[in-house]
């Protein structure tokens, strides 16, 4: 058995998959917004905000919106890549004696979206390859 995703063998395992697809497609979601939030809030309270560092940090996550609104496994692997760069810049910020508590906020952020969208883009593939099995054999994937 390789790495490539499989499909699932029957509709009880096709719906299992479903589930975690939503489990992590939510957590993607929530996460991917937080950090967004969370710079423009930061931002914000500055008495002089700092435009430049704020498009910085969010033109990289803003160009995988249109991605992760249509569900593309894709997106969800090269938003892995993506979010390693937030990973490392706020590691290297924690243990920095000028550390504040965002540095240790999108630590988690960042942990929790890349395992999110590792596991959202495989079970994404799976879903895919269910869906594309199921209607080249003829039975309907409309409930799962």
């Amino acid at each position: 058995m390789g790495m490539a995703p499989q499909a699932p063998r029957d509709t009880e395992q096709a719906r299992h998959v479903r589930q975690k697809l939503w489990l992590a497609r939510t957590t993607v979601l929530t996460c991917f917004s937080a950090l967004l939030i969370l710079f423009t809030v930061l931002t914000l309270i500055q008495t002089e905000p700092q435009w430049k560092l704020w498009l910085v940090q969010v033109i990289p996550l803003a160009i995988f919106i249109p991605g992760l609104w249509r569900g593309h496994h894709r997106t969800y692997s090269w938003l892995c890549f993506v979010i390693l760069i937030y990973f490392t810049w706020s590691v290297a910020n924690t243990i920095s004696p000028l550390s504040y508590w965002r540095d240790y906020l999108v630590v988690t952020l960042s942990v929790i979206l890349f395992i999110g969208a590792m596991m959202a883009s495989r079970w994404r593939q799976q879903w895919w390859l269910w869906e594309t099995t199921a209607r080249d054999s003829g039975s309907t994937t409309t409930d799962a």
